[in-house]
């Protein structure tokens, strides 16, 4: 019996027509903003109740 499922997460597959190669992270150039900090819109409210409302 064949498994066809791709292969658990951290296994060493080498088949990469079933598992892609792993990628690398994502790094930003500012720091994250958090829901409770200043807008960075400037205009003084928390960025949740801001910009961060539509998002």
């Amino acid at each position: 019996m064949t498994d066809k499922s791709p292969a658990p997460a951290g296994s060493s597959c080498t088949n990469t027509s079933c598992c892609p190669p792993p990628q690398s992270p994502v790094t930003r150039d500012a720091p994250k903003v958090g829901r409770n900090d200043p807008c960075v819109c400037g205009n003084g409210r928390k960025y949740k109740k801001c910009c961060g409302k539509n998002a």
